[in-house]
């Protein structure tokens, strides 16, 4: 379905406050072509920067299948890492992981323990081997925080003086009883959610302890029973 008039007008007005933050060199002819779109060409790039291929398969998939060229840093049974085709700076890397998942919550433990360690690991070599003064770490979580592809990715930026790069927003002044009203609400979530997570982890933990000591006993029943005559 085609976007009417005032729809139409709310995504050009989104899109050229997106490609504002762009330094200057990426912007090109892409500001003139959002304002000069039509309601059905404004649609149709916004499928486009979803990240949608041939068939509307995602992007990411696409490239961990094979089936899209990229350039790879990494890879393992889990996550990938690959240089970003469209780089905000020298030495753009994209993490992902091979399973497609859109937001961090869907992430199993493991996979996200990887990703996080790779970007740890590498964080520090960006900026050695490229000379870099500082590295952006950016993840997206829906579209309106900037998730043109619906697969989590977590952007490795090297920065660098005078990169023209624009991480920064409007800061409002707010009152501490707000302040207080909102993070009471955080509070309460993330005390019942981190608690079980918790205790979770540990019921796992205290099993796969378990199955080690009598694992352990068996070996060494077993040992005992071959050494009597």
């Amino acid at each position: 379905m085609t976007l009417d008039k005032e729809q139409a007008e709310q995504v050009r007005k989104q899109l050229l406050a997106q490609i504002a933050k762009l330094p200057k060199e990426q912007q090109g002819d892409l500001k003139e072509q959002i304002e000069e779109a039509t309601p059905s060409e404004l649609e149709e790039f916004i499928k486009q920067s979803q990240g949608k291929g041939e068939g509307g398969k995602c992007i990411f998939c696409e490239i961990i299948a094979g089936k899209i060229d990229s350039v790879k840093v990494y890879e393992d049974n889990d996550i990938v890492a690959v240089m970003e085709i469209m780089p905000a700076s020298k030495g753009h890397i994209l993490v992902i992981p091979r399973q497609h998942f859109q937001f961090i919550q869907e992430i199993p433990e493991k996979v996200l323990n990887k990703l996080f360690y790779f970007v740890k690991v590498t964080t520090p070599l960006l900026t050695k081997i490229l000379d870099a003064k500082a590295v952006s770490i950016y993840i997206p979580q829906g579209v309106l925080a900037g998730q043109r592809i619906q697969h989590f990715v977590i952007n490795l930026i090297p920065r660098y003086e005078s990169d023209g790069l624009v991480f920064d927003w409007e800061h409002k002044k707010t009152d501490t009883k707000n302040l207080e009203e909102i993070a009471e609400k955080i509070r309460n979530s993330t005390q019942v959610e981190v608690r079980k997570g918790i205790a979770e982890e540990q019921e796992k933990y205290e099993k796969q302890k378990k199955v080690a000591i009598e694992s352990e006993a068996d070996k060494i029943v077993k040992r005992k029973g071959k050494r009597m005559p």
